[in-house]
């Protein structure tokens, strides 16, 4: 299972520098699972609102292909109780989505985030952590 943040997500909708090596990288693990969070229903549209917002319309297509986790009770309390106080609050929700997705038994390949404090929350959480072409 591998898991993508929203900004991860932007980078599949909209060409950025990682974005090639990102596409490739995925394309190399065929059999995997790619899930993320229902967050990102709402982020990576007011993302591309802001940056691009002629490709909007893809939004939904793209998020289609992928498992989206809700952001339950005990994904809330996870998030809420972090204790790093540069973990951002959306950023807090996709870690702990992550988290308890390992915590019921699923196995993590790797959580993909292009965001630096997110990478850093989430290796100091013990998950493997990847940015493939940063």
């Amino acid at each position: 299972m591998i898991y993508l943040d929203s900004c991860a997500i932007v980078k599949l909708i909209t060409p950025e520098p990682e974005s090639a090596a990102f596409v490739h990288w995925l394309n190399d693990r065929p059999g995997e699972t790619i899930v993320t969070s229902t967050l990102a229903e709402v982020e990576v549209p007011r993302a591309l609102r802001r940056s691009a917002p002629g490709v909007l319309g893809v939004v939904t297509s793209v998020l289609s292909g992928f498992v989206r986790f809700e952001i339950d009770g005990p994904v809330r309390a996870t998030a809420a109780a972090y204790l790093d106080k540069h973990l951002r609050t959306l950023d807090a929700i996709h870690l702990a989505t992550a988290e308890n997705l390992v915590g019921s038994g699923k196995s993590l390949t790797a959580f993909v985030t292009y965001d630096k404090r997110l990478a850093a929350a989430v290796s100091a959480a013990g998950l493997p952590v990847a940015a493939p072409g940063a």
